[in-house]
């Protein structure tokens, strides 16, 4: 018993990453309905939820804008009824959207907003405005395309890539998330271990190894499958016609149940395989 609740770990951590993203979906949908260009919402509210849980102690809040088409200011920071901060999203890396930015700041148009964009962005826009000569730089929100790209496609959205690139991406974030608290879990329970003299360094080191490794596979698989299964499940209700609240629903929920369903079982496979 003990040595199966010490093995669940990475399943639970990528089951509550799927449950936070399908909320993000959830919320996207709400807003701007199966829009092409979802992604640039999802965008927007991780932002906004990264920012309020930073400055959750500060007195301050970040909302949306009323207007999903806002072409100056996304989000709104205010501290006792006061703005304090505007801010602009961009999630995009073709070269007319990047000639865009760089031609509107020139001609001044954000001038009182802080320009933010995933990684990919701020690197390929900060280039461009320093090839123009321009002073105004953009600052990263810590979030990847690749990330917004991949929920967007969970969510049907098209415009944003295939599915078979966006399992991928979602395998590859999922295994990774999985094998870090998978070995960082071990790494803890192991150095108890040794300090006790239950265990000696390479009965540990094995341990963290083999952590690591499950993690991965249930990580990897957990993430897969809600991605696959959240655009197939989008595809459907879209061919069916079906209400949009019901479809919302069915988008966002399917994902997390097939997360952790498909989580528990490699997780099981792999003890019975490895044990």
């Amino acid at each position: 018993m003990e040595r199966q609740r010490n093995t669940q770990h990475a399943s639970h951590a990528v089951s509550a990453r799927t449950t936070y993203e399908a909320s993000v979906i959830g919320r996207a949908l709400d807003r701007a309905g199966h829009n092409p260009h979802l992604k640039g919402h999802i965008h927007e509210i991780l932002v906004k939820d990264a920012r309020n849980a930073a400055q959750l102690l500060t007195g301050r809040s970040t909302s949306l804008t009323r207007s999903t088409t806002a072409e100056v200011v996304d989000l709104v920071t205010t501290r006792g009824g006061k703005v304090v901060e505007r801010l602009q999203l961009k999630d995009t890396l073709s070269k007319s959207a990047v000639d865009k930015v760089v031609r509107q700041v020139a001609q001044g148009k954000y001038r009182s907003v802080q320009l933010v964009g995933t990684e990919e962005t701020t690197e390929v826009v900060n280039a461009a405005l320093k090839r123009a000569g321009l002073s105004k730089r953009m600052v990263s929100s810590g979030v990847s395309s690749e990330t917004t790209t991949s929920l967007a496609q969970r969510a049907g959205a098209c415009g944003s890539g295939s599915v078979g690139s966006a399992v991928s991406r979602a395998a590859q974030s999922g295994g990774a998330m999985g094998a870090a608290v998978g070995a960082g879990v071990e790494v803890v329970k192991g150095i108890g271990d040794l300090i006790d003299g239950r265990r000696d360094a390479g009965e540990v080191t094995a341990s963290v190894a083999k952590a690591g490794a499950k993690g991965y596979a249930t990580g990897a698989a957990a993430s897969a499958a809600a991605t696959a299964t959240g655009a197939a499940v989008a595809s459907g209700v879209t061919a069916l016609g079906i209400g949009a609240s019901t479809a919302a629903a069915a988008t966002v929920a399917a994902p997390v149940v097939a997360a952790v369903a498909v989580g528990y079982v490699v997780s099981s496979l792999f003890d019975a395989l490895f044990d």
